[in-house]
């Protein structure tokens, strides 16, 4: 079968573009410290792609954690601000990114992050995510409910105009929730799984393709222009 004809693409961050999901797993290590406890890969994995209530409550509740939500809330905040500012572009990202907007294709992005910590996690990569038509975050009024529902992925397309109908768009994903969001929108997606977070376990996925790096992406099996 052959692949999609794209005209858009979108983008979580979290994993995919930035590479915060190693910030995450210090910060949340650094909490459990005091109950002799680390993060299990296995909990990480139901928390990537999740709001990030849904994610707090499924660590507390997997870790039997004697903690309120606000109570974890409140130092998980405290030390992203500090940590988070350094975050690095993923491989392939940026170049990606750029090709992209050159050849005028319409791009978005799609975070659960919310927009204080979408500020915080791209302040020093401010010229690369300029270039994105619509920025959707977690906590934006228009999206009911967060991933693996479609709502994010169709907010951020319509934010993008040109009368885009969801099987134009492809989802790049880093987490199994995401790609779930994207086939419940209609919307190709491509699942580029960070290995250094992958569970033992046979990998399946809904994704339309699956890689382990933005290195490893061939915008021409997409109609999208081809790299220089």
């Amino acid at each position: 079968m052959s692949a999609p004809q794209i005209k858009a693409c979108i983008f979580d961050m979290d994993g995919l573009l930035l590479d915060t999901e190693t910030i995450y797993s210090q910060v949340t290590n650094k909490i459990l410290e005091p109950y002799n406890k680390t993060f299990p890969i296995e909990t990480k994995l139901k928390m990537m792609g999740r709001d990030v209530r849904t994610a707090t409550e499924i660590l507390l509740a997997d870790l039997d954690l004697p903690l309120t939500f606000d109570e974890y809330d409140n130092q998980a905040t405290e030390l992203k601000q500090i940590y988070f500012g350094m975050a690095m572009m993923m491989p392939g990202a940026e170049r990606l990114i750029r090709h992209l907007n050159v050849h005028s294709i319409p791009i978005a992005l799609a975070t659960s992050s919310s927009k204080q910590m979408f500020e915080i996690k791209t302040a020093a990569h401010k010229d690369i995510f300029g270039l994105f038509g619509s920025i959707t975050c977690g906590d934006d009024p228009e999206v009911e409910n967060s991933k693996p529902a479609p709502d994010i992925f169709l907010t951020a397309m319509r934010r993008l105009g040109n009368g885009l109908e969801p099987e134009d768009c492809l989802v790049f994903e880093d987490a199994e929730n995401g790609v779930e969001a994207a086939r419940s929108a209609r919307m190709s997606s491509v699942w580029v799984q960070d290995l250094r977070f992958a569970g033992d376990g046979p990998v399946e996925s809904m994704a339309t393709e699956h890689i382990t790096s933005l290195l490893e992406f061939d915008p021409v099996k997409y109609g999208l222009p081809a790299y220089d």
